[in-house]
């Protein structure tokens, strides 16, 4: 049986997590809230236990992160079942996300978040180094918002010679609905983003070449208090997805995660503790 982290290793891969407006936008937004909960609770610790579908701890696997007496570094040491460590670092100031650093394998990435006067993200510099190659990649992107704080475009350029723009859409409520890669004059990539009634992103989309028609990559649901109770995560290449199912403790703070197939066989859960 193939354990939890390798079925989300699997899927991970096959998306490629490329929607820039959620990666960068909302991801971070999120982070920032996550950090702001972990520090209004005084948490110091979070450590995170994996099991497998019949309950047995998954062979291998560490996760732990440890926030600095000033609360502005969190540290996350991680090893996988497969044996893969990494140690990641992420930095802030005032309640925002400045740098993350993760090395492991041989491979170091660092990001570094700016943000405007209004306190939103306005560059993103990503640079990742093979120390046995000795080879640097560098992507930035850049980002320009409208009057209502919404996204008009981005500028994603590749160590400082490849630029693809990205163009938003926005829908009927002024909320981004379409994200439009160009270049030189051509469309490369567009996705499109849904909203539910209480208007949470429901669905990240793009069309499937192979079926002919637009298939979602995630699709989210929420409880009561506007938090993901539920994702689902589909492989763009295969019929493959996956359920995630989230709980959260009484400070808002994520409890429990548990993975099923597209038959809803549990695969296995992530459980989290805090000190």
């Amino acid at each position: 049986m193939r354990s939890i982290l390798t079925v989300l290793g699997v899927l991970l891969l096959a998306n490629g997590y490329s929607q820039y407006y959620f990666n960068d936008v909302i991801a971070t937004q999120q982070g920032n809230e996550q950090y702001r909960l972990l520090r209004a609770a005084k948490i110091k610790k979070i450590k995170a236990n994996s099991f497998e579908a019949d309950n047995s701890a998954t062979e291998g696997f560490q996760l732990e992160q440890e926030i600095s007496l000033d609360g502005k570094k969190i540290t996350l040491s991680s090893v996988t079942s497969g044996g893969r460590s990494s140690v990641t670092t992420r930095s802030y100031e005032l309640s925002k996300l400045k740098r993350t650093q993760t090395s492991g394998g041989g491979i170091e990435n660092k990001s570094e978040y700016s943000y405007n006067d209004k306190g939103q993200l306005s560059k993103v510099v990503l640079t990742t180094t093979d120390t046995a190659f000795k080879y640097t990649s560098v992507e930035t992107h850049e980002w320009n918002y409208d009057d209502a704080g919404q996204p008009v475009s981005m500028l994603r350029i590749k160590n400082r010679l490849d630029t693809t723009l990205i163009d938003f859409v926005k829908d009927e409520k002024g909320q981004v609905a379409e994200e439009r890669w160009k270049k030189n004059n051509h469309t490369l990539q567009t996705y499109y983003y849904y909203y539910d009634a209480g208007n949470h992103l429901s669905d990240i989309v793009r069309y499937n070449s192979r079926l002919k028609k637009l298939i979602p990559d995630f699709q989210y649901e929420y409880d009561a208090a506007g938090r993901v109770s539920q994702m689902t995560q589909i492989s763009l290449g295969s019929a493959n997805y996956i359920i995630w199912k989230y709980t959260y403790n009484d400070k808002g703070l994520k409890q429990s995660e548990a993975g099923f197939d597209k038959e809803k066989k549990l695969v296995g859960r992530i459980e989290y503790s805090y000190e």
